[in-house]
């Protein structure tokens, strides 16, 4: 058994177990999930492709920036390009959510040990999207990037905040699946299953809701990795089935690896790899 590949499942499934027996239920954990949901790839929606209509001007320096944003310091090349965009676009839904986008990224990876900078660019990233979703309420991905900077805003505000933001983010979350289900991958339904998971059943949370929106967004986004890391997730934390999960897996490892610009994607190609790894170490390809 690879021991890194068995670290990357403990990690991810060890951590909210542990936050959720310190915080007593554990609903502070929706923006952690969001964290570990947000936006992949795009499957038949690639918003991260090559667009001659968005790829221009600074929207388009941006875009290029956002693509190689494995490089921290160009995904904060992509969060001044964007900010610049949108003070100069202001009333323009696209701009806004590009902008909530990088501050969904830069706030979680490339500001570290800094909660009140974290803090900030995650109200940021929420007040541009609620300010698009002004001018078009039917945007999308400002519901999707609304609901998920208002978590981790609210994450480093408290729980107070956490749990008084919930209705919003679901409201938000459903808007998104409801006008952009393809967005990120069907990134709404996969951080709406996440909370689902750690949401008691006498809140409106359950496995089995759970399991229903990564089925879901399984359909919507099939060549989605995060997607099968979700469901795998679920299969092991809350359905006790190490099988099962490894069969997710294993769906999840036969989709076509995605581009570079895909970090998250990528990175889901681990974990996947990790869970075959430590519940059936016989299947793990040599070299792998």
């Amino acid at each position: 058994m690879d021991p890194s590949a068995n670290s990357i499942v403990q990690s991810r499934s060890d951590l909210p177990c542990l936050l959720m027996r310190l915080l007593g239920g554990g609903l502070i954990l929706f923006a952690l999930c969001a964290a570990m949901a947000a936006p992949g790839q795009a499957g038949s929606a690639p918003e991260l492709e090559y667009s001659p209509l968005l790829d221009q001007g600074l929207l388009g320096e941006g875009r290029q920036a956002y693509r190689e944003r494995a490089d921290l310091d160009r995904a904060r090349d992509s969060y001044d390009l964007f900010k610049k965009h949108l003070e100069q676009n202001p009333g323009d839904p696209v701009a806004a959510w590009h902008f909530s986008l990088s501050c969904y990224y830069v706030g979680k990876r490339a500001i570290r040990g800094d909660s009140e900078a974290q803090k900030r660019i995650h109200d940021e990233g929420r007040i541009a999207a609620d300010r698009a979703l002004k001018e078009d309420p039917e945007c999308g991905p400002c519901h999707l990037l609304s609901a998920i900077n208002h978590a981790l805003w609210a994450e480093k505000v408290g729980l107070f905040r956490t749990i008084v933001g919930l209705p919003k983010v679901l409201s938000h979350l459903r808007r998104a699946t409801s006008l952009a289900p393809k967005f990120g991958g069907a990134a709404a339904l996969r951080v709406h299953a996440t909370i689902m998971k750690v949401l008691p059943r006498m809140l409106g949370g359950g496995k089995q809701k759970a399991r229903e929106l990564i089925e879901e967004a399984i359909v919507v986004a099939p060549d989605e990795p995060l997607n099968y890391e979700i469901l795998a997730d679920i299969l092991i934390e809350k359905y006790k089935d190490p099988d099962a999960a490894v069969t997710a897996a294993e769906r999840g490892l036969a989709v076509p690896m995605p581009g570079p610009e895909y970090v998250e994607s990528r990175d889901s190609i681990d974990y996947l790899k990790g869970v075959v790894s430590r519940y059936q170490p016989d299947k793990v390809p040599s070299g792998s």
